[in-house]
């Protein structure tokens, strides 16, 4: 897992709060599908080979 993206995340999250431009919203959605969902599915991936056993008993 990338902290400099995790940490690009949470920055592109406070900026967005304050920003009310549609051409800004419209990039951070391409960000998002290329960038940020790719990261989310390593942190899964990684919850699951690491807590998958107990995930399972739940």
């Amino acid at each position: 897992m990338d902290e400099k993206i995790w940490l690009e995340m949470l920055k592109a999250r406070n900026d967005m709060s304050h920003i009310y431009d549609g051409g800004a919203a419209k990039k951070l959605v391409d960000v998002i599908l290329t960038k940020y969902i790719p990261e989310f599915l390593k942190l899964q991936a990684n919850i699951q080979k690491v807590y998958g056993d107990i995930l399972e008993e739940m």
